[in-house]
Order: C-alpha cells, then structure tokens, then sequence
C-alpha cells in the first residue's frame, strides 16, 4: 500500500483500506510491517485508523437494527434487507472519500460467530449466510453480482436469462441461472458444492481459459497448495454439508479437530483437542449449531477421554492409561 499524497482525503482513504482489509482477516507478518511504518510515517495516521475502525463497526450496528425476522432454529436467523446496509456503506464512503471504501463496503451484509442469516434479495434470489461470513450484493441492470468476502454462502437464484447472477471469491467466478449452491473461504482456497443444476465456475482461480461446468451434487476446489480439481460427491454428503442452514451440525468420519474447528465457528466457548493423535481420530456425531458442550462430551465418551473447563475452553484430554485409537 502506497503512502499516498499526504493530504487528509487520501489518509482517510488508505486509512478505510487498512481497516477493512484487517477486519476481514489476520494481516500477514508483511502487512502487520506495512500497517506499522504507515501508523508511525504520520501522527494523522493513527487517528485515521481509529476513525476508519470506528466507523466500520458502526456499520454493523446499524445492519443489527434491523429485526422482526422470522427464527425457524438457533443460532437465530435475521434477515437484514440489503439496501439499508447499502446506506450505511455510503455513509462510510462519504467519511473516508476513497474508492478502496466503496468497493470494499457497499452492499455489505455480515454475520458474526455463531450467526446464520437468511437475506431475501430484490430479484426473489435468496443468500443464507454461515457464521462469520460476509458478502457484498451488487446488483445492476445487467447482472446480479455477490462478492464473497468471508466464510460460507449458500444461494438460491431466481431464474432471469437477461440478468446473469454471479458470485465473486478470490479470483473463481460462480455463474448460475436457476439453481443452488454453495461457495465457501477458508485458509486453504475457495469451494464451490452445487446442490440443484448447474454452475459455470471461471476466473483466474478456476485454472481454465474455459469455464468448468458443475451439476448437482458436484464439487469444485480452487486451493492454493494442490491446484483445482473437481470432485462428485454423495448426497448424504452434500447434506452434512449444508446441514448448518438447519441449525445443525453432522460429523460422519471427518477427524476431531477439524470437527472442533467447525463447532468453534458458532460458539465462543471454544473446543480444544489437546492430544494430536485424538484430533486425527475419526468422529461421528450430530449436534445443535454452537452446542460445545455436547460435543465435547460426546467426543469424550466416545474416545474415552475428559473434559476440562479452561477459562472460555472445553479442553478434551485422555483419561490416564488410556489406549489409543
């Protein structure tokens, strides 16, 4: 990021930058350098940066406003309309004066951890988000966009041939008319599991001048380390997977800690497997979104281990001589 003119728009504006760029994920050791030298380059700067976090978390108090929203499960659901987060980001836009904020907050709509929320869009598509997930609706005359910024999202589009809807994630592209699926970010790429018709997956990401087609029950993975590959996958598992719109979480044979990762996405009591050979142990199990403490216990009684409360942590251990699995 550029140190820019030095004038008090231009601060304002790199100063949104960082503070969108650090709220959406860990800054990496390089950037964590940059956001310092820019922070002690100019005693305006840090000001800046407080004004821009400040404001960034003003706008998801004023996304939580909005309420009245039908809940079918726990976590709840809450529809939050677009439009009047779309407001709030043109607030935003107006107090920093930089394109960096609009292309960044316009249209955005969030979740925190342990949230799922289902948003009607004008069009009659429907977006649910998973916990700690955000996304930005952009829609214009000739094309529906959604740019996936964080996390997990599920979509069912309404069919319109003159009105392509396309969800943006990290370079893939997701082209759909008339169908759902699913797309979804983390550490390691961004996942695309199509439950009904048909997607065009594309971009830089896709690792394809040509667009890849997926169908129902189908699978593309554009991942960092191991490149894109497509998969098919079984219905049930196409269930367990999207089991979180229903409030629920199902296990059949992933490993314990990744399922105590997924669990730590909807609670802050948080699930720690203090055993690396117990976190490769296969697990089976189906438990309510953000339910730590079942998990933990049927986890223990399952590998025949304990649970210790930590402070804001459920550490499971192996009871003294106990075999391994």
């Amino acid at each position: 990021m550029s140190a820019g003119s030095g004038n008090g728009a231009d601060i304002d504006a790199q100063a949104a930058a960082w503070a969108v760029r650090s709220a959406e994920r860990p800054l990496d050791d390089i950037e964590q350098q940059q956001l310092d030298a820019w922070l002690a380059a100019d005693s305006r700067h840090l000001g800046a940066y407080v004004r821009a976090q400040a404001l960034w978390l003003d706008i998801d108090r004023i996304a939580a406003l909005d309420g009245g929203t039908q809940r079918d499960y726990a976590p709840p659901v809450r529809e939050r309309p677009w439009r009047r987060y779309a407001m709030a980001a043109s607030v935003a836009l107006a107090a920093f004066g930089g394109v960096v904020t609009y292309d960044h907050l316009a249209g955005r709509v969030s979740t925190d951890r342990g949230e799922v929320r289902r948003i009607a869009l004008d069009d009659g598509s429907i977006v649910t988000l998973n916990g700690n997930s955000a996304v930005q609706i952009r829609y214009e005359d000739d094309i529906r966009r959604v740019i996936l910024r964080r996390g997990e999202a599920s979509f069912e589009v309404a069919h319109n041939k003159q009105r392509p809807f396309v969800v943006t994630a990290e370079g893939l592209d997701v082209r759909a008319v008339g169908t759902e699926f699913v797309v979804g970010l983390d550490k390691d790429g961004v996942e695309v599991t199509v439950e009904e018709g048909v997607v065009a997956v594309g971009g830089a990401a896709s690792g394809s001048a040509k667009p890849r087609y997926l169908r129902r029950n189908e699978q593309f993975v554009a991942a960092a380390d191991t490149g894109p590959r497509k998969a098919v996958l079984d219905a049930a598992d196409v269930e367990r997977r999207i089991a979180w719109r229903k409030g629920l979480l199902v296990f059949n044979g992933q490993q314990l800690g990744a399922a105590a990762e997924e669990v730590n996405r909807y609670t802050d009591l948080r699930v720690v497997i203090d055993d690396p050979t117990l976190a490769r142990a296969e697990f089976m199990g189906v438990f309510k979104l953000g339910d730590a403490h079942a998990f933990a216990g049927a986890a223990a009684q399952a590998f025949n281990g304990e649970v210790i409360r930590r402070g804001n942590e459920l550490v499971l251990v192996r009871q003294r001589n106990s075999p391994s699995h």
